[in-house]
């Protein structure tokens, strides 16, 4: 995941959601306990609210409220860049910078809450929303996985978030 970090925008979103696709689709398959399920469960849709990856691992309990937060802002996010070409060249700080109200608030809300959690995250987070937007969604992505593949607890993800932080500002 940290070799996404040194990708374009565009691709840092897309090959983070590719990512996604496939850990649910195997957590599911893994969950479910039935193995010949597994092109049926790698097909579905991703971000369908009945009867996606995301809704069955939310169904499976799988993830809380905020990775499915993540998981539908980001494809969301995604699914604006794949389809027209010149999106390409997308640049998150562009985009950030130009969103409304609204979109700001469902931004934070998306990909925001990690970040909020750790000690004086206000501040960093609006820090990192102007100078690197892609770390918010980067650390979002991280916490996120930290609880798809080792169901860490809160306490536990915001000491190794927190370590994150501080070498990433080394």
């Amino acid at each position: 995941m940290d070799n996404l970090l040194v990708e374009s925008d565009w691709s840092f979103v897309i090959k983070l959601h590719a990512l996604f696709e496939a850990v649910l689709a195997s957590l599911v398959v893994k969950k479910l306990g039935v193995p010949a399920l597994q092109d049926a469960i790698t097909n579905l849709e991703f971000n369908n609210a009945k009867a996606g990856k995301v809704a069955f691992a939310q169904a499976l309990e799988l993830l809380d409220s905020r990775e499915v937060a993540f998981l539908r802002g980001l494809s969301e996010l995604r699914n604006r860049l794949v389809h027209n070409v010149r999106n390409v060249q997308f640049d998150l700080r562009v985009y950030v910078a130009n969103m409304d109200a609204r979109q700001q608030k469902s931004f934070k809300s998306q990909f925001g809450r990690t970040i909020l959690l750790l000690p004086d995250g206000e501040a960093e987070y609006t820090r990192l929303l102007r100078e690197q937007p892609s770390i918010i969604i980067y650390f979002a992505a991280y916490s996120c996985l930290m609880v798809l593949e080792f169901n860490v607890s809160d306490q536990r993800r915001n000491i190794l978030l927190e370590a994150l932080m501080k070498h990433a500002k080394r």
